[in-house]
């Protein structure tokens, strides 16, 4: 008698354990989580500090023959690095040329700036 009710009893315990355990899935957790999204950001050089866009200001990045230009309205505010040109060149061929970009930080101390690339229209 004694050994049926320690099996009733690690029976229950485990179906409570495993019920528990059930609803603790991985896949339950990431799907609650937020959507990551994987943004590049470049580095850019401003000529003068004066004209370098501010945080979050809207920018466009425009190819050209040897670069790539930053413009902000109808003025050319910086260029991004030449060290990051290379791997920016396959983005802007599918984007004709030209891409829209978030300026996401500003060095206080130097005339340079970091742009993110936006994803959504």
């Amino acid at each position: 008698m004694g050994e049926q009710f320690l099996r009733r009893q690690a029976r229950s315990f485990r179906h409570c354990h495993d019920a528990a355990f059930d609803r603790m899935k991985i896949p339950n957790l990431i799907s609650a989580t937020r959507q990551d999204i994987m943004a590049r950001e470049f580095r850019c050089d401003s000529g003068d500090a004066r004209v370098a866009p501010e945080a979050d200001a809207d920018v466009v990045l425009c190819r050209r023959s040897d670069g790539v230009d930053v413009v902000v309205g109808s003025r050319i505010v910086g260029a991004v690095a030449s060290s990051e040109i290379a791997s920016l060149r396959p983005a802007l061929d599918t984007g004709c040329g030209m891409l829209r970009a978030r300026v996401s930080s500003r060095s206080a101390i130097t005339p340079s700036f970091v742009v993110r690339l936006q994803v959504n229209p």
